[in-house]
């Protein structure tokens, strides 16, 4: 399936290439793509799916055609299968799947997205921003237009990835790459397990000067591999991890496939559960430290911020600013990375700002926040945000506090991808998962948390500090029992 288009600027001729060449499934499982996304309009969000000819289309209620507990193909299914899958479809939802045919390749005009297609398509926020799923086996995924009581459509109801029944998409074999696209072809993607491992997705692309980008994505193991390895990890992180393919339904999924997914720490993790306290201990310690020495920030769109728990400890003592919430890390602007130095600067002509109050569900950071990245690190302005993923990082990479036992009292994310080898090392309390991804990628790289793009660590295309106006985009299905990598 091909399609052209003129499209006004962008790269009218850029080429999105869903390759099915390098998986090792059975050359009659069922695959399907997904491209759904929105734009940031002035007016309000625009939600947009690519149809069959890879055209946009905005989405409307009456795109919700499946009716619910029914989906396309249950009729080929032992009716035990159709009962145990109709829980995979709650409510009347879209088919927006694209079919691709195991050991080839669909090849669509990414052009085609552009400011006719598009009209409010622009750069910034304004791009195109989605996601290419991926679902293997005869359950697709049931995507469900959500209005409000004017009919104005106000999003969609996505497919989850939890370990529950009733809830949408849960019984779906998928997973996506995240991306976005502007009206000058530029593209920007990852492939991610910051909430889930499905099955390995590679992502590959070349710029219009021919200059082709890394192949990102691809892991040393298999996917079966994978989720046996994770169904023996030892508490709190077995507990749910690995979702189980319904007996019943075996027959809708590729034979031996027995998990739908494994969920990351992001997922399972929340209050009561046993990963709540998990880095309480490393909290308080990292805490007391910044009492006696000031934690100092920098981050390369911002500029460096000094941290300081109050009250301070030691001979320097400096008195809390006014509405300080007991026990938070208070932010000043600049590097003072001593109390003599931050107390010197206080007492000063032009004293050091207040930045802000660094937050969340408490006044210090919580272990749930650090594992979901949410809370007080990912609230506030743009700086209080960049303060706030250089910790989650930090805590997530287990530098927080080092092997030799050290607090951390300066962090970065400048020109810091050369001190990789020191994240997740034994005697450190760090994210395993996010460490296990990184162990089994390829070239070292993963999208395991959700700042792991701090010092470049992720799977990002283009690489940090470059562009990428596409002439093509590859999105690869891996191996699900074999192990191997192509470009």
């Amino acid at each position: 399936m091909t399609n052209a288009a003129t499209s006004p600027g962008g790269v009218p001729e850029a080429q999105l290439i869903l390759d099915l060449t390098q998986t090792d499934l059975p050359d009659d499982t069922p695959v399907y793509f997904y491209v759904i996304g929105l734009i940031q309009a002035p007016g309000g969000n625009q939600y947009y799916y690519l149809d069959q000819d890879f055209t946009p289309q905005l989405m409307a209620a009456s795109d919700n055609t499946q009716t619910a507990g029914t989906f396309p193909g249950m009729d080929a299914l032992p009716l035990a299968a159709q009962s145990a899958l109709a829980a995979n479809y709650p409510l009347t939802w879209a088919d927006w799947s694209i079919p691709v045919s195991v050991f080839s390749n669909l090849i669509l005009c990414l052009g085609n997205i552009n400011t006719t297609t598009i009209p409010s398509l622009g750069t910034g926020t304004q791009a195109f921003s989605g996601r290419i799923y991926v679902s293997v086996g005869v359950p697709k995924l049931p995507f469900t237009v959500l209005t409000n009581k004017s009919g104005d459509v106000i999003g969609y109801a996505a497919p989850v990835f939890g370990n529950g029944t009733g809830v949408g998409g849960s019984l779906t074999l998928f997973d996506w790459i995240e991306f976005s696209y502007d009206s000058e072809g530029n593209f920007d993607g990852n492939t991610t397990q910051v909430n889930q491992f499905g099955f390995p997705l590679y992502l590959s692309a070349g710029t219009i000067d021919g200059v082709p980008m890394p192949l990102m994505g691809p892991l040393t193991t298999s996917r079966t591999q994978i989720l046996d390895a994770l169904n023996t990890w030892p508490a709190p992180f077995n507990t749910g991890m690995t979702v189980p393919v319904p007996t019943a339904a075996a027959a809708a999924y590729p034979a031996g496939t027995s998990y739908l997914r494994a969920l990351s720490p992001d997922e399972m993790s929340g209050a009561g559960t046993g990963l709540a306290s998990y880095y309480d201990a490393t909290i308080a310690t990292a805490y007391t430290t910044w009492q006696g020495t000031p934690l100092v920030v920098t981050d390369l769109a911002s500029g460096s911020f000094t941290g300081v728990v109050f009250p301070t400890s030691g001979p320097v003592t400096i008195t809390p600013p006014t509405g300080y919430p007991a026990g938070a890390l208070a932010f000043y602007t600049g590097n003072y990375a001593t109390m003599q130095d931050l107390a010197t600067a206080l007492s000063s002509d032009q004293p050091p700002a207040l930045a802000f109050f660094l937050t969340g569900d408490a006044n210090a950071v919580t272990s749930n926040e650090i594992w979901q990245c949410d809370g007080a690190l990912a609230t506030g302005g743009a700086a209080q945000k960049n303060v706030g993923k250089i910790l989650a990082a930090a805590f997530n990479r287990g530098t927080v506090i080092n092997n030799d036992g050290i607090v951390a009292t300066s962090m970065t994310d400048v020109n810091c991808a050369c001190q990789a080898g020191g994240f997740y090392t034994t005697g450190t309390a760090f994210n395993p998962w996010a460490s296990y991804f990184h162990q089994i990628s390829a070239n070292g790289l993963a999208y395991a948390f959700a700042y792991d793009d701090v010092c470049d660590q992720s799977t990002s295309l283009p690489p940090q500090d470059q562009s990428l106006v596409a002439a093509w985009v590859r999105v690869a299905l891996g191996p699900f029992n074999s192990v191997g990598t192509s470009g």
